[in-house]
């Protein structure tokens, strides 16, 4: 299985919070997929667990760094897509 990765940045003026990590846990649970998110250079984490990612205390313009487990780029990218939108507030 191959790694589709990418870089996504939090956009929501309150940073990242319990909303969007319930919405990107959804998303992974859904997806099925293998997904790890941190900050950009740092440690990732399973996106599947909102404690691990509320854990990253993500602010306001950082980068996070997104990888899917897939052999399908189109639906890791759609995901990444998701996840970006998710972080716009």
């Amino acid at each position: 299985m191959s790694t589709v990765t990418a870089t996504v940045t939090i956009e929501d003026p309150i940073g990242f919070h319990a909303r969007p990590a319930g919405q990107i846990v959804k998303l992974v649970k859904e997806s099925g997929l293998e997904i790890r998110m941190g900050k950009v250079g740092g440690n990732l984490v399973k996106a599947n667990s909102p404690l691990g990612l509320m854990a990253m205390k993500g602010k306001t313009g950082e980068e996070l760094t997104v990888e899917v487990d897939t052999e399908d780029e189109a639906q890791a990218q759609a995901i990444i897509d998701q996840i970006q939108q998710f972080l716009k507030g």
